[in-house]
């Protein structure tokens, strides 16, 4: 091969990696992706190979390069690199020649690795200028010697005819600067120091090392489009968020909550992260996420959507009904509904919710209280918020109403035991009792059931009470008084249920002692034959009979009797009733115990839909 024509050689392969270079820039600046990219260089420059038996000085030549290769991530890329042409070196023999130089040409080849040192150290996948370390290996080829036999000392083992060729292992490291211009192009600097190694007394064993210094162009093509697919994903997930309920959205935003929790921690060893993301733990921190994002998206729910309260009198329990919630319930005493006129009077704080499936919120935790007397009442669901039921409580207007009932029952019913006794008609030892309470009816309405009962103490009964074998009702001074409270409460406190067309339930109980009744007790008649009357004996209905004829001839007609002598008393004398439809029903009962404290009347009025 002859110097013209290496010339020419390279000289094409330069106009053919711009003319690839140009053609690949035809696409938008936008449409590619950085890395990989493939990439051809030229670079020109001096090179020196060191002589320890001349001076250096005197044998730099240009050089040239030519290289192609492929950068495939921003760290790591590869070249296949070829340099030549021009070498000078020389021997310490003036004498023989006028500066003991000779000259011959070369070309190394070697496959070369490139490493970014910026981006292997930095943070960042490119820099402004980035600096590579260069190694390879490869082969040197030297031909078309001049001048060395010349140079050579006569004798020596220098001396050969001209044009010898040898071949040489090369060895390359080097530090390279790109500084990028455009996508498609970037400017170079790069220092190398090739070590040519060959076999014992071979030519040129003299010249080992050689220093290049060049500079060039990188041309840049082969770049990707980005996939299509980066956009199609977009897109899915923009509509499907739209259309996403509560529940998806909320078990998102924990499954969000639980990737980040689940990464290992800056310093946490392995056997800490393996405990803290145990199964028991992570299912832990996830009902814990889903408390907490269930209570962001709720906001201020339960105060915003409280709608009604109801009231349980036996439990005292408080049933709080929600617009759009399961119902829940609070353990509030008696005596502190009064204070409570409406669901608006409470404020619910520190609210823990859930959120299920079906896009309803429900109340896990939450402390309320009654700001008008500062006291607080604390929820918290044992069936993790599921609905809570409320029958049977009554609505608050009812229960509030009763408590003033009672208040005002209990003052009547004092009052009147207490002039009875001023007027020496009852002993210190009687008590009447008054008791009203709301009753939640089949119908979804509230009734209102008030209970008359009296009792004297042991060995009090015989002048208080009914004597053995009376049944009539006007005749015991206990009962009278009840009569007569009855009388008084039904016409003013319970008016307003009182009202004609109503319908009022009305059950009235007799009672006798275990005493047998010797013979017949004689019945005047004065309530009139009674005839196939269904009562309820000891729980069981039967069917009894009385009439004057008859008479009185057993316990159990007794204890009838006098729930039959209250009822006409009531009939007579309560005139409110007299417009309502009353339902009477009997009980008697028949102690297995002989004495006069289980000789007793007592009466119930049941007033239908009266809230």
């Amino acid at each position: 091969m002859n110097m013209k024509r290496l010339k020419s050689c390279m000289f094409m392969g330069l106009l053919l990696a711009g003319a690839m270079t140009v053609n690949a820039q035809d696409a938008d600046e936008k449409d590619y992706k950085a890395l990989p990219y493939m990439f051809v260089g030229v670079q020109g420059g001096v090179q020196n190979t060191f002589n320890t038996e001349f001076n250096n000085l005197k044998t730099f030549t240009p050089t040239m390069s030519l290289s192609f290769g492929r950068m495939f991530s921003p760290v790591v890329g590869a070249r296949l690199h070829f340099n030549g042409v021009w070498d000078k070196s020389g021997v310490n023999y003036p004498l023989l020649s006028d500066d003991g130089h000779y000259k011959y040409n070369y070309v190394t080849g070697s496959l070369d690795a490139l490493v970014n040192l910026c981006t292997l150290f930095g943070k960042k996948d490119w820099y402004p200028v980035n600096l590579y370390f260069v190694g390879g290996l490869g082969a040197n080829y030297a031909f078309e010697n001049y001048g060395r036999s010349e140079a050579a000392a006569p004798g020596s083992d220098m001396m050969y005819a001209d044009n010898d060729s040898r071949w040489a292992f090369n060895g390359r490291v080097g530090l390279g600067l790109e500084i990028p211009i455009v996508r498609w192009l970037s400017f170079n600097l790069e220092g190398d120091l090739n070590a040519r190694f060959v076999g014992k007394n071979e030519v040129f064993n003299d010249d080992l090392l050689q220093m290049t210094a060049q500079a060039g162009f990188n041309f840049k093509f082969g770049y990707k489009k980005p996939k299509a697919e980066v956009e199609e994903e977009v897109i899915p997930v923009v509509e499907t968020t739209r259309n996403l309920t509560l529940y998806e959205q909320m078990q998102n935003t924990v499954d969000n909550r639980m990737n980040v929790w689940m990464k290992r921690l800056s310093g946490e060893s392995q056997a800490d992260f393996l405990n803290r993301t145990s199964e028991e733990n992570i299912k832990t921190q996830r009902l814990t996420y889903t408390k907490e994002v269930s209570t962001e998206m709720a906001n201020d729910r339960a105060n915003s959507t409280v709608r009604d309260l109801r009231y349980n009198s036996a439990s005292q329990k408080l049933g709080v009904q929600f617009a759009d919630m399961p119902s829940i319930t609070l353990n509030v005493p008696k005596e502190d509904i009064k204070s409570i006129k409406n669901a608006r009077d409470l404020k619910f704080t520190n609210t823990v919710y859930n959120l299920n499936p079906g896009d309803k919120f429900e109340v896990l935790y939450t402390e309320v209280l009654n700001p008008s007397t500062g006291k607080k009442y604390t929820y918290v669901s044992t069936r993790d918020g599921k609905f809570v039921q409320t029958d049977g409580y009554m609505p608050l207007s009812a229960v509030q109403q009763d408590i003033i009932n009672n208040e005002r029952l209990q003052a009547v019913a004092t009052n009147m035991v207490r002039e009875a006794k001023e007027k020496s008609i009852l002993s210190d030892n009687t008590t009447v009792t008054v008791k009203a309470e709301p009753v939640s009816a089949a119908n979804g309405k509230t009734d209102y059931k008030v209970t008359y009962t009296y009792d004297v103490k042991d060995g009090f009964s015989v002048k208080d009470d009914f004597g053995p074998g009376k049944y009539e009702a006007e005749k015991s001074a206990a009962s009278t008084v009840m009569l007569n409270i009855i009388k008084q409460t039904i016409r003013d406190e319970f008016s307003k249920y009182a009202k004609a067309g109503n319908t009022v339930d009305l059950k009235l109980k007799g009672s006798a002692d275990a005493s047998p009744v010797r013979g017949k007790i004689a019945y005047n008649g004065q309530y009139g034959d009674i005839k196939d009357k269904t009562v309820k004996v000891n729980g069981k209905d039967e069917k009894m009979t009385v009439t004057r004829a008859s008479g009185i001839t057993s316990n159990e007609q007794l204890s009838l009797v006098r729930a039959v002598s209250v009822k006409n008393y009531i009939v007579k004398n309560v005139e409110a009733l007299k417009g309502m439809k009353v339902n009477d029903s009997y009980e008697v009962e028949v102690s297995s115990d002989e004495g006069s404290q289980f000789r007793r009347v007592a009466v119930e009025f049941l007033f239908h839909e009266a809230f």
